[in-house]
């Protein structure tokens, strides 16, 4: 391996403890740890910002996000335990309850879809548009966790011949030194490669895949947020599912042989790959023969953000005019419940001006009590006469009509008698000439 070949690749760093927190012995704050906290942030902003923009509440975005978030990191790590490190479990049974110890991300996966598919199944909600935000919010912040993976060697691949036009994306690993014994994916990288020469060239296979995520997170937004053209609910998982799903079964080809488990000559996340693949494509058959756009609150995210500040600021103005007229109310309470507070004095300390005070106070409570009893008294003898003098308006309204009715009956009987007359003095007119 020359001199040149290694200066092409990626220089090996390495991002441990960034600080530590002054508590007992000092708690460390981990560079992987604080990336990932910021994913999570990135990503629960954006799904917000796109579920709000589809009028979702706010019970069931917090709702969302908190339970993908929570059985994602449980299901990330109850799957790497059985996937990867089941042959530990009966050295140590509580390793399945460590969730700092080893996470995988088809696990992670799989988890947050069961928490999903569970919270949409309780709320009776639409599955296609939560998958979306959901996925809206996932990915980018898998991307970013992903420059966690990166910048601490997580996953290390496979060996690269230097003189390939690709050995440029590789990484120079150190064979010796400190790096070796702190991390225990370049300890498994110098055993499986045993040699002399100080560096190693291998895969980083989080930078490999953070870089293919880069335009895939590019395209999600781009389709999510796209204002023209809406692209059907349940378009967005789909897309993600049939993008992903491929390219990570086949990075899985670039790890060394003895650093994954295989099941019958693959390891768990390519089977995983697999299944996701194929759940995707029959999703997205079901989404092209019977989807339609989401409906969504206004004609752009920006304007609904737009809308819900000044919401914010309404209700803002509103409780600060209430804490207002809540502070003059007690200010023009106070020199009455002083009164009252200087008549529960003791006796030997009361001025004789006190006990007028008091009545005073008192008797203005009970003028006030008359005022508004009176006030009451009033609106209701209102009320009553208003409903008399609509009763007896349509009782009234009631008897004209009756008296219109019967007149017209009476009408439509006098000219049924004429009509009988003059039929009568017809038929008399016919006999007398017969006669």
């Amino acid at each position: 391996m020359s001199v040149a070949a290694l200066s092409s690749a990626l220089p090996f760093f390495e991002s441990g403890v960034l600080f530590k927190i002054p508590i007992g012995a000092g708690v460390p704050i981990q560079t992987f740890g604080v990336i990932v906290a910021a994913g999570v942030l990135i990503g629960a902003s954006l799904l917000r910002r796109y579920a709000e923009w589809h009028g979702v509440p706010d019970e069931h975005i917090r709702g969302l996000t908190g339970w993908i978030t929570v059985t994602g990191f449980i299901g990330a790590h109850v799957f790497d335990v059985l996937a990867y490190q089941w042959h530990e479990l009966a050295a140590d049974p509580l390793l399945i309850f460590k969730i700092w110890a080893g996470i995988s991300s088809y696990g992670g996966f799989i988890g947050g879809a069961m928490g999903f598919a569970f919270y949409v199944w309780w709320k009776r909600l639409d599955a296609r548009l939560m998958a979306d935000i959901g996925l809206v919010g996932l990915l980018p912040a898998f991307s970013i966790g992903r420059i966690g993976c990166t910048v601490v060697s997580d996953h290390i691949g496979a060996a690269v011949d230097p003189d390939k036009w690709y050995a440029f994306l590789a990484m120079d690993y150190p064979r010796f030194g400190d790096a070796v014994l702190h991390n225990s994916g370049i300890a498994h990288l110098a055993q499986t490669y045993p040699g002399t020469s100080e560096f190693i060239r291998a895969w980083n296979l989080g930078l490999i895949e953070l870089l293919y995520l880069i335009p895939v997170n590019a395209l999600l937004l781009f389709l999510a947020f796209r204002a023209s053209k809406r692209m059907p609910a349940g378009f967005v998982t789909a897309m993600v599912g049939v993008l992903y799903a491929p390219v990570r079964f086949l990075l899985d080809f670039l790890r060394p042989e003895t650093s994954d488990p295989r099941y019958v000559g693959m390891t768990f996340a390519q089977w995983s790959s697999i299944a996701f693949f194929a759940a995707a494509a029959y999703f997205a058959s079901r989404v092209f023969k019977n989807g339609t756009a989401a409906e969504t609150m206004t004609r752009t995210s920006g304007e609904m953000q737009q809308k819900l500040r000044t919401i914010l600021k309404d209700e803002e103005a509103a409780d600060k005019g209430k804490a207002a007229d809540k502070k003059d109310a007690k200010k023009a309470s106070l020199p009455a419940a002083k009164a009252v507070e200087k008549a529960k004095e003791p006796e030997k300390a009361k001025e004789p001006a006190e006990p007028d005070a008091l009545a005073i106070a008192k008797r203005e409570k009970e003028e006030a009590d008359e005022r508004e009893a009176a006030e009451r008294r009033k609106k209701q003898d209102e009320e009553w006469a208003a409903k008399e003098a609509a009763k007896k308006a349509a009782e009234a309204a009631k008897a004209e009509a009756a008296k219109a009715a019967k007149a017209d009956a009476g009408a439509d009987d006098a000219e049924a008698a004429d009509a009988d007359d003059e039929t009568g003095d017809k038929k008399s007119g016919k006999k007398s000439k017969k006669k």
